[in-house]
């Protein structure tokens, strides 16, 4: 299943992933396989629907959170229950990363909610405040590691963007696209490369 998921065949995946939950509706494993092909696929709906269930599967395991969290980010207005799920993600496992990247994503979309409705200034930027702690932390996580993969490089580009610091986004691009070649073919997740790809070109629209 997971070199399946790798060749970017993603919902062929969720497909044959889903056929064995039917089976064994309480394999934790394949329920977090699940919330990875939903939010791949943007299925937000079904995605908080097996989050729940890891979630109760295992409510010490911090993935079941952050996939909460990512289904009520993409819903309106859930902004502030989605934090809830990453801070609670964040308990778990304290420099993921990825749940770190999510919570300073959030803030920056409930920092921009505020500006844009003109709502009390203070309230703007303590969102601002503390999406930029969780992006700074990401790049101080990184940055400890000798040999940095190709998803690292690929996170500290996009906090670049977020950080308006577009140049740096671009040079961790080049960096994650050579570093993915760089590696053996059983570890290139061909959905994260498209990512880069869509990232470098997002990159050079903002330059």
């Amino acid at each position: 299943l997971k070199a399946l998921y790798y060749s970017g065949k993603v919902k062929p995946s969720l497909n044959k992933i889903l056929a064995l939950l039917e089976n064994d509706p309480e394999n934790l494993a394949l329920t977090l396989l699940a919330c990875q092909c939903l939010l791949r696929t943007k299925n937000f709906g079904t995605l908080s629907t097996y989050a729940d269930v890891a979630i109760k599967l295992a409510p010490e395991n911090a993935e079941g959170y952050y996939y909460k969290g990512e289904a009520l980010h993409n819903s309106k207005g859930k902004e502030q229950d989605a934090l809830k799920n990453f801070n609670e993600a964040l308990s778990l496992s304290p420099e993921n990363i990825t749940y770190l990247k999510s919570k300073g994503s959030t803030h920056y979309s409930l920092y921009t909610l505020y500006t844009d409705y003109n709502l009390p200034i203070k309230f703007a930027e303590k969102h601002r405040i503390k999406a930029e702690v969780s992006l700074l932390k990401i790049i101080d996580v990184i940055a400890l590691k000798e040999n940095p993969d190709y998803l690292d490089l690929l996170t500290i580009g996009e906090v670049r963007i977020m950080l308006s610091q577009t140049i740096d986004a671009k040079k961790h691009f080049i960096k994650a696209t050579n570093a993915f070649n760089a590696a053996d073919k059983v570890d290139q997740d061909l959905n994260v490369y498209k990512d880069i790809v869509k990232a470098q070109k997002a990159c050079i629209k903002l330059m």
